[in-house]
C-alpha cells in the first residue's frame, strides 16, 4: 500500500467504520437527518404552491427554497458534527483503551486524521442523502448547478472544520463531556459570534472612499454570509457590518434651525416641524455605497468571492486544529531538535 492510500486508509478508518455502522445510532441519525430535511422542504414546497395557487407570485420560489434547506441543512450540522468528533480521543481515554494505540505502529498523526476521516465520511453521507431533496429547487427555476455545488463545498468546510475543533478539544481535555461542551462553544462562536462581531465592531465608512464598504474579515468565518450570498445570487446585506459617520449635530441662531455638517463642506439644517433643509448640494450618494455583486468589494478579501474566504479562513483553522492535536496527543513529546542534540551527544 503507497503512502498516500495508508494516509487515508489506516486501520483507525476501517475500526471506525465498522465500529459506527454497526451499532443502531447512526442509521436512526440519518432517518431524523432526512426527515427533518424533508419535512421543512414539504412545508416550504406546499408553501410555495398555496401562494401560486391563490395568485401569489413577483418572488424567486426557487431560490427562497434553497435558502431554506442550505441555511438549514448548516444547522443540523453544526448539531451533529461536535458530537461525533468530541469524544473521538477523550473517549478512548475514559474506556482506557488510548494506550493500546500508543504501542502501535501508528503516528499520531494517523491516529487524528482516522478518527477525522471516519466521522467525515459520516457527514459527507448525510449530505449525499440530501441530495434529492435538494433537485426540488430546480422545479422552481432561479438555481444553477454551480450554486448547489458551492453551497454544498461550503458546507462540507465548514463541517470539517468543526469536526476538527472537536477532536482538538477531545485531545487537548480528559472528558467526553468538557471537550463536548467546548466543541458547541466553539461552533457557536464559528457560526454566530463572527456575525455578533460585526454588529459590535462594524467598519467605519469613510466618505472620501472610492470602493464599496465591506463588514469586518473576521465575519467570513461564518459559513452564513457565504450560502445566503450564493443562494441569492447577490450580496444580501445592505447595512450588516457598515457603520455610517454620525456628525455632530449643532444648533444654529434664528428659528430654533437644526444643522450638521456634511462629508461635501456644506450643512444638513431642518426646522423643528422635522422638515429637512439641505444645503451646500448634499446628497446621500457621496457616501460609497453597498456593493450589489456576490464578489467581496473592499477589506483583505477584496475582489473574492465570499465562499472563498470562507473556505480559506476555515481551512487554516483546520490546519491549526490538526497541528495542536498531532502535538498534543503523544504521551511522550519527541521534537526534531531534540532528537539532533541526543545523536550529536552520542557520537
Amino acid at each position: 500500500m503507497s503512502r498516500v492510500a495508508a494516509a487515508f486508509w489506516n486501520p483507525i478508518v476501517a475500526k471506525e467504520y465498522r465500529s459506527r455502522m454497526r451499532t443502531w445510532r447512526s442509521p436512526l441519525v440519518m432517518m431524523i437527518y432526512i426527515l427533518l430535511v424533508a419535512g421543512l422542504g414539504y412545508l416550504v414546497f406546499s408553501a410555495i404552491a398555496y401562494s401560486i395557487g391563490y395568485g401569489g407570485g413577483g418572488g424567486n420560489y426557487g431560490q427562497s427554497l434553497f435558502m431554506v434547506l442550505v441555511l438549514f441543512q448548516m444547522l443540523l450540522l453544526t448539531f451533529i458534527t461536535p458530537a461525533l468528533t468530541a469524544g473521538a480521543i477523550s473517549g478512548e481515554r475514559e474506556r482506557q483503551t488510548i494506550d493500546l494505540l500508543f504501542v502501535t505502529r501508528i503516528p499520531p498523526f494517523s491516529i487524528i486524521w482516522g478518527k477525522a476521516l471516519a466521522s467525515m465520511s459520516f457527514v459527507i453521507l448525510l449530505l449525499l442523502l440530501s441530495v434529492p431533496i435538494f433537485s426540488l429547487v430546480f422545479l422552481f427555476g432561479g438555481i444553477e448547478v454551480d450554486q448547489v455545488l458551492y453551497t454544498f463545498l461550503v458546507t462540507i468546510v465548514t463541517a470539517l472544520t468543526l469536526g476538527l475543533m472537536g477532536i482538538a478539544f477531545s485531545t487537548m481535555l480528559r472528558r467526553s463531556l468538557a471537550a463536548t461542551v467546548a466543541s458547541y462553544v466553539a461552533a457557536f462562536v464559528l457560526l454566530f459570534g463572527t456575525l455578533g462581531f460585526g454588529l459590535l465592531f462594524p467598519t467605519d465608512v469613510n466618505p472620501n472612499a472610492k470602493k464599496a464598504p465591506a463588514p469586518p474579515a473576521v465575519t467570513y468565518l461564518s459559513p452564513i454570509i457565504p450560502l445566503y450570498t450564493i443562494a441569492n445570487n447577490g450580496w444580501p446585506f445592505t447595512t450588516y457590518g457598515i457603520r455610517y459617520p454620525i456628525n455632530d449635530v449643532q444648533l444654529q441662531q434664528g428659528g430654533g434651525t437644526v444643522c450638521k455638517p456634511l462629508p461635501n463642506g456644506g450643512m444638513a439644517c431642518s426646522s423643528s416641524s422635522g422638515v429637512a433643509v439641505p444645503s451646500g448640494g448634499y446628497s446621500t450618494s457621496q457616501y460609497p455605497q453597498q456593493a450589489t455583486g456576490t464578489a467581496i468589494p473592499s477589506g483583505l478579501f477584496e475582489g473574492w468571492q465570499g465562499w472563498q474566504a470562507t473556505i480559506v479562513m476555515q481551512l487554516a483553522i483546520c490546519l491549526i486544529a490538526l497541528l495542536v492535536s498531532g502535538f498534543l496527543l503523544p504521551p511522550v513529546r519527541r521534537f526534531p531538535w531534540r532528537r539532533r542534540r541526543a545523536t550529536e551527544a552520542t557520537a
